[in-house]
């Protein structure tokens, strides 16, 4: 006879799955669960260190060192550290496997150090850096609490072939200077980079040696820098990035913007592959001219809503045949997720009709984000969008004023891409047919917006003025 007997056995019980579990929840259910179990405090207090946003978690400036001492090894997120205070309370020696560092560092120079000592500490774990002087906020006198610490990203022994070398994928430099040589040493300890942006950052001085970084696609960047003034012989970024994609830039000086023909010769000589633009600044004063004689084949153009001219959009058209993403960049301030419909605030005089020729002759547009035009449905539907590979869509629509018409727009969309699969997976469409004629006949704005968006299958992100929608 067998006597052997089964417990049952508490999923909770088991440390691989409060560990998993812990990585989703939220930093108040994690609070929960230890003081639901002592067992459980292990895994969830990693949660709640996780992640450190002083905008939303004021109060952590103010932790007891030993509550530092205890737990910072956990942290690996932080975002948001503004005051010296809050470097102060980082700048703790078990604070030390970093993953993402967003602050200021130029408050005062106690605060540059503490920046500076902090990257160091991390720089065998830091993917993601993002340092800001905030020349708006505090009126900085010493320009020296501006300069960046090369030394600080580079580990110990990096130097050396074979050994440790910095994990660092993103970097960003936002009113800050370092001389050439100091950002070669930076991109040379950097091997992972993909992402450099050296906003409103100043590159100077003579370099004294010359270093290519294969793996960086994404460069921001100032036109000056780009293309420097030959008299100070200094090179041009585009130098060190053979393998660039996507370049942001903009020129905000008062001076003249470089000869369209320098800027040319600069593009093709060191970045063959770039094909991708976010101008911002001045700069977007000359997009017409940049589209027209500076590049070709560009597969995905951003700028300031405010600059959207006809000639701007005469210009975009003419890279249809290679064109991907149209987008305006988000408006200080702006959320997509917001639980409000914003005002419609038009920045351009274009007329709505055409505005239209972006969708109608880009065959090949798989996102377009013009979230400050509104469009009108009779412009809308007298022509056809030939970008039918769309995936992302962010505009608003007269008449779609509401979150409730908004709302109906997305269910009525949802349904439409519901009966669409349906139909392809059981090839059966019965109710399918009532459905589509009952669709056709209403002629609310609400559903000529939504068989609008059926038309493109393969579409998958909508804003049309509250929140993104999936047709899922």
């Amino acid at each position: 006879m067998d006597t052997t007997t089964t417990t049952a056995i508490n999923p909770f019980d088991l440390p691989e799955l409060r560990d998993r579990l812990s990585r989703f929840i939220p930093v108040q259910d994690a609070l929960s669960c230890i003081f639901l179990s002592k067992a459980w405090s292990h895994e969830f207090v990693s949660a709640i260190w996780f992640k450190v946003d002083f905008n939303v978690h004021p109060l952590f400036a103010h932790l007891p060192a030993d509550i530092i001492a205890k737990h910072g090894h956990l942290i690996r997120i932080v975002e948001n550290a503004e005051t010296p205070a809050q470097s102060s309370i980082l700048n703790h020696a078990n604070v030390n496997k970093l993953r993402r560092l967003q602050m200021q560092t130029s408050a005062s120079t106690m605060q540059q150090v503490n920046a500076f000592q902090i990257v160091a500490r991390n720089n065998s774990s830091l993917r993601d850096v993002d340092l800001i002087a905030d020349v708006h906020r505090y009126n900085i006198v010493d320009k020296s609490t501006h300069h960046v610490s090369a030394s600080a990203f580079v580990p110990f022994f990096a130097a050396t072939p074979g050994r440790l070398s910095s994990p660092l994928e993103s970097l960003d430099l936002t009113s800050l200077w370092l001389k050439h040589d100091e950002l070669l040493t930076i991109l040379e300890a950097s091997p992972g980079l993909s992402k450099l942006r050296l906003t409103h950052t100043d590159v100077v001085g003579t370099p004294t040696r010359f270093f290519q970084h294969p793996g960086i696609t994404l460069l921001s960047t100032s036109l000056k820098s780009i293309v420097p003034e030959v008299s100070t012989g200094l090179p041009s970024l585009l130098s060190y990035v053979p393998n660039l994609t996507t370049l942001q830039t903009w020129h905000s000086d008062s001076s003249a913007i470089p000869p369209s023909a320098r800027i040319k010769k600069a593009f093709e000589r060191y970045c063959p592959l770039l094909k991708q633009f976010k101008l911002g600044g001045n700069s977007v004063n000359t997009i017409p001219e940049f589209f027209t004689n500076i590049v070709s084949n560009v597969t995905r153009i951003t700028f300031p809503e405010a600059r959207m001219t006809s000639k701007t959009i005469a210009a975009i058209v003419l890279h249809q045949a290679s064109m991907i993403k149209v987008a305006q960049f988000y408006a200080n301030g702006f959320n997509y997720d917001e639980e409000r419909v914003p005002e419609v605030l038009e920045y351009s005089n274009v007329s709505g009709e055409m505005m239209q020729e972006i969708p109608r002759k880009c065959s090949h547009l798989q996102r377009l984000n013009l979230h400050r035009h509104e469009m009108d449905m009779d412009v809308v539907e007298s022509g056809e969008w030939k970008c039918k590979d769309l995936r992302k869509l962010r505009i608003r629509v007269k008449g779609l004023d509401t979150k409730e018409k908004i709302l109906r727009t997305i269910a009525l969309w949802r349904a439409g891409c519901w009966r669409r699969w349906q139909k392809k997976a059981t090839g059966i469409d019965i109710g399918v047919v009532e459905e589509e004629e009952r669709l056709k006949t209403d002629q609310s704005i609400e559903a000529r917006v939504a068989r609008h968006l059926l038309k493109f299958e393969q579409l998958w992100w909508v804003w049309l003025g509250y929140q993104m929608w999936t047709p899922i």
